[in-house]
């Protein structure tokens, strides 16, 4: 017969083998969103062009957000650099790129703060034969109380 020494050791193996697999299992981003809830979206209400200018929109806590891509022509298969100012202070953001009239995959690109309040990063979009793709950036600002972002929308020519 198993002494209890034997069946305290099998519990507390058990345990650590169940918390090594929920630590596996569990994404913490999705722990992330079930704390801070869904991300909520604001999209400017004026209409803007980041082929001549960066654009701006307004969060829903009052922060002005703003969106720049350089080259201006935005070029495909051709690095493209981000760049996003704000006055909230995080480590970093990250844009969520996709095609709205076609499915040209998920592109995710963080930015890093280089400055206060000004945060870049390079990304590429991938070509298509067909031309004339609407893409969409969603800026997201993941805080600890909350996630907010901006929805930013652009054309490619080729």
């Amino acid at each position: 017969m198993p002494s209890s020494r034997f069946f305290k050791w099998l519990i507390v193996e058990i345990i650590a083998v169940l918390l090594i697999g929920a630590y596996i299992l569990i994404d913490s981003s999705d722990i992330y969103r079930w704390w801070v809830g869904d991300t909520r979206f604001v999209q400017s209400t004026e209409p803007c062009d980041l082929h001549v200018e960066a654009c701006e929109v307004t969060l829903k806590d009052g922060t002005t957000l703003s969106l720049d891509i350089e080259p201006k022509e935005i070029p495909l298969m051709k690095p493209l650099h981000f760049k996003v100012t704000s006055a909230i202070d995080l480590p970093s953001i990250e844009i969520k790129l996709f095609a709205t009239n076609m499915n040209m995959g998920f592109h995710n690109i963080t930015l890093k703060q280089s400055a206060k309040g000004i945060y870049e990063g390079e990304g590429m979009l991938p070509t298509c034969v067909m031309g004339n793709m609407i893409w969409q950036a969603n800026v997201v600002l993941n805080q600890t109380s909350q996630s907010q972002g901006a929805i930013f929308t652009f054309k490619t020519d080729k």
